[in-house]
């Protein structure tokens, strides 16, 4: 059996009420697993309310019970038979009597809890906010699995994925995990730790989130904020919020300010002050859905192999056609901020330092026509050079690579039918902190880069090398050694060479799409 001496330690806790939250999930943890030790944990707070009900006997009964067990023991037959009942006194009935039906009471009560304990999850008695969607996410009301969509008062902590929250007069609020909040009604909620976005209509004008360091009271509008250890920061999208510092009574107006649309403010502990930061617009996840916009409609008009929009990692690697769908690659690492995309939804974060690792594709789709496409947009973050943005290389397999050289200047090689390789290089090394788009064609006569809808480079080749089934990888390589450092978005597969007036036709598509969101 499993050693859990340090899980029955916490038994005196819960019996005296002194059990933490953390120390309740790990003996409940402890219960479900193992049927021995529910049996002693019953046995244990069967002694304890037994010892509850002597403590609460006068002292003369107490006295009494222990006079009896003094003259029994005295007059005990040489043989040790049992004494005859009616040789017992009163007092004897009446303990053991109130001493068996606390342990019957206490039983029943007992596996009642310990039923709860191992597998029943939360229930909401009023509700006061409405699950609308989420993310493989793992969300617990007051230490146990919310059951349903209603969110009633009280703790929530999401451990994994994201979830999306409907509050009343349509109040919208998106939160990312890992989060600890506590929903205080159907206009208000507190988040303790992490990041929430929310979207309020004019109906829901007044809607207000606490942190540990502020007060958030939003004027119809949309809004993030992130709190960490010691500090809350507050963004503003669109309209306007009013900021209350901790530290602020309720009629301390000149501790409050009003934070407008495109502007941010952080409040310390202790500050009397919001301070004005700068807006971090890329940083939250303020919606779970990858817009079908124009650029995406235009590429499915060009008839892609695949194409990955590279949504919220949490939802994978997702593929239209789905069947060449992949996974996100993580790690160990700190789990970086939301990677908004090239557009909005999201996009693959790549980092060494990060869990984010890139992408894998074990089941792509065949190259078999000698021509071949890539288009994506890319981000640096730093400037790491010798990167991989995609490629399907793998000793002497696959047919393509796009990568970083070692100047940081893109570079696309392919692999072609008469053994050999052929590359190319840009130039100019592709900036940090900025969305560039890219293109690569191999027509089996010329191999071309595209930088933002421009031909800048082209080499004579030949068709490239056929594939069927060799594994893709987006930004990193099979050995994880040439990492991408930065984000990559909507990339898509051809099994055609795009001509000159397709790319020029995405690339001002794309600049339309971002011109219109700014």
């Amino acid at each position: 059996m499993t050693d859990f001496t340090d899980v029955r330690q916490l038994f005196s806790h819960y019996c005296r009420g002194e059990i933490s939250a953390e120390q309740l999930q790990a003996l409940e943890s402890a219960l479900r697993e193992d049927a021995d030790l529910r049996n002693e944990f019953i046995e244990y707070m069967n002694v304890d309310s037994g010892l509850g009900q002597l403590a609460a006997l006068s002292k003369g009964e107490r006295a009494e019970i222990r006079s009896f067990e003094f003259d029994a023991e005295l007059s005990r037959p040489a043989g040790g038979e049992s004494l005859k009942p009616s040789a017992l006194p009163d007092a004897f009935f009446k303990y053991y009597r109130t001493s068996w039906l606390v342990a019957v009471v206490a039983a029943i009560l007992l596996l009642a809890t310990v039923a709860r304990l191992i597998g029943s999850p939360a229930k909401v008695a009023t509700s006061v906010a409405t699950l609308v969607s989420q993310v493989d996410s793992a969300l617990l009301h007051d230490g146990k699995p919310l059951n349903g969509v209603d969110l009633g008062p009280g703790r929530y902590e999401l451990s994994r994925g994201l979830v999306h929250v409907r509050f009343g007069a349509g109040v919208m609020v998106y939160v990312e995990a890992p989060a600890d909040f506590v929903v205080q009604s159907d206009k208000e909620v507190m988040l303790r730790n992490g990041r929430l976005s929310a979207s309020v209509p004019p109906e829901g004008i007044g809607f207000v989130v606490q942190t540990p360091e502020a007060e958030v009271i939003d004027f119809g509008t949309e809004f993030s904020v992130d709190v960490e250890p010691g500090a809350s920061e507050v963004h503003v999208f669109d309209g306007l919020v009013r900021v209350h510092s901790g530290r602020a009574g309720d009629d301390d107006e000149a501790a409050g300010m009003d934070v407008k649309g495109s502007q941010a403010v952080r409040i310390t502990d202790g500050a009397e002050k919001p301070v004005d930061i700068e807006l971090a617009r890329d940083r939250f996840i303020r919606n779970f859905d990858e817009p079908w916009l124009n650029y995406a409609l235009l590429v499915n008009d060009l008839s892609p192999l695949a194409y990955y929009r590279m949504a919220i990692r949490d939802y994978g690697l997702v593929s239209e056609p789905p069947q060449y769908s992949g996974v996100v690659l993580t790690g160990e690492g700190r789990r970086p901020p939301h990677a908004q995309g090239v557009f909005a939804g999201g996009s693959l974060r790549v980092g060494v330092d990060s869990s984010g690792r890139g992408g894998r594709v074990d089941s792509p789709p065949p190259l078999t026509t000698g021509q071949f496409s890539l288009t994506a947009f890319v981000y640096r973050e730093s400037p790491a050079q010798n990167s991989l943005v995609a490629t399907n290389f793998s000793a002497e397999r696959g047919n393509f690579a796009v990568s970083l050289n070692e100047n940081g200047l893109l570079q696309a090689t392919i692999r072609t039918k008469d053994g050999g390789e052929t590359s190319i290089t840009g130039g100019s090394s592709v900036p940090q902190e900025f969305w560039r788009h890219i293109v690569v064609t191999a027509d089996g006569q010329q191999l071309k880069i595209y930088e933002d809808g421009k031909l800048v480079a082209s080499a004579p080749c030949t068709e490239i090398v056929t594939s069927d089934s060799d594994t893709i990888w987006f930004g990193t390589d099979e050995n994880s050694n040439r990492v991408w450092d930065g984000r990559i978005d909507e990339m898509v597969l051809f099994d055609r060479a795009l001509t000159e007036a397709e790319v020029a036709a995405l690339y001002r598509t794309a600049q339309e799409e971002i011109d219109s969101l700014k």
